[in-house]
């Protein structure tokens, strides 16, 4: 039995390489990841990807060192890891690692259709939650515990995408009204390109950095339990193909995020405070 599994998990993951490299099929965001390199936490031994087939989708669970499949379940429709960055940063999984999120893709923005989300249990990986939006709407965090979803919407495509973060109560089962917006700022929609994430040791907070065409890159960081956002500009003068080289490190204490160009560290974002400083 797991001979056979083994076998048919690399047959679809050959068919969904050849299908999906060099692409990830949306216009409007990052989009979704097939296949090996799946999403994991930094001390978790084991990996989840999703393998696509004509009607439905496979998500396993698969030992990093070996390669063994732990466990699988199929899904009726198309699936994928969800990525969160256009360096190919995904997510999905919780910090507490008890829920799974995983995506499919919705419509063109201002299109006519749906976009479908399924939240697994990762012991089980059956599906805890099933939804289905009208709308364009893709993956952007989930909380520590695995009770708030946070999703974009996504109002409009093109160079300068508009879009806004949502909020799905996973345990009374409903989409909040209201969009999470910079306490500051208070403004609900929001601009650029997500060029990278990087995510807090326990799961709570998101950092996010954004590249803008004719302004300077911003991070976007993401309060998850407590639904809570802040716009941090930062002190930098680049071009925006210089923006979308930038990275994100987090200290070793996690008192600082390290905005870095290369080898460079170029901005230092105090995680108290949310201050930022040029580097």
């Amino acid at each position: 039995m797991r001979r056979t599994l083994v076998g048919l998990l690399a047959l679809v993951a050959l068919a969904t390489f050849a299908v999906n490299a060099g692409a990830n099929g949306s216009p409007y965001s990052p989009g979704l990841t097939y296949g090996w390199d799946g999403v994991r936490a930094s001390s978790d031994p084991v990996r989840y990807i999703t393998l696509g087939t004509n009607r439905e989708t496979i998500v396993a669970a698969i030992r990093v060192r070996g390669g063994r499949v732990v466990r699988s379940r199929s899904l009726r429709g198309f699936f994928g890891i969800p990525l969160v960055a256009y360096d190919g940063t995904a997510g999905g999984l919780s910090g507490d690692r008890r829920s799974l999120v995983v995506a499919g893709y919705g419509p063109l923005p201002g299109d006519v259709g749906t976009t479908r989300f399924a939240v697994l249990n990762v012991k089980t990986l059956r599906p805890r939650r099933l939804l289905e939006l009208r709308g364009s709407w893709s993956y952007d965090a989930i909380s520590p515990d695995g009770g708030l979803l946070y999703l974009v919407e996504h109002l409009s495509a093109g160079k300068n995408p508009r879009y806004r973060v949502r909020v799905y109560d996973l345990e009374a089962n409903r989409l909040l009204p209201k969009a999470v917006v910079d306490r500051v700022e208070a403004e609900a929609v929001m601009r650029g390109q997500p060029v990278t994430r990087l995510g807090s040791g326990d799961g709570r907070w998101a950092y996010t950095l954004y590249a803008r065409p004719r302004q300077e890159p911003f991070v976007h960081a993401l309060d998850t339990s407590g639904r809570e956002a802040f716009c941090i500009d930062l002190p930098l003068r680049l071009a925006q193909p210089k923006q979308m080289n930038l990275r994100l490190r987090l200290a070793r204490d996690g008192r600082s995020v390290s905005v870095r160009l290369a080898n460079a560290e170029l901005a230092r974002i105090d995680t108290r405070s949310l201050a930022a400083r040029s580097g």
